[in-house]
């Protein structure tokens, strides 16, 4: 099955996380979460879902995955400010990787 990045940051909508997870996990796809600093607990803006960040974008490349999932709310916002965020969903979209 497909490797999926999850770029994510604080303030996530909760349910643009939670419900696409959910499906790609059942399809059996594997998550990998993607943040500005790894081992970092970021949280969900109204419900306070809980994600551990298990890799640093500045340690990662779009090469290692097949898909990315980007979660609204205000995380976009707060990525779009790190260049390396920046460069990273670059890469799928030069590549012309599913971005969802």
């Amino acid at each position: 099955m497909a490797k999926v990045a999850i770029i994510i940051a604080d303030q996530f909508e909760d349910s643009e996380y939670v419900e696409p997870a959910a499906a790609f996990r059942a399809a059996g796809h594997q998550l990998v979460h993607i943040g500005l600093k790894a081992g970092e607990t970021v949280r969900g803006k109204k419900k306070g879902t809980e994600v551990t960040v298990e890799r640093a974008v500045a340690e990662t490349a779009a090469d290692d995955f097949d898909a990315l999932l980007i979660p609204g709310g205000h995380s976009p916002d707060n990525l779009r400010a790190d260049p390396q965020a920046v460069a990273f969903v670059k890469e799928f979209m030069t590549r012309i990787k599913p971005v969802f």
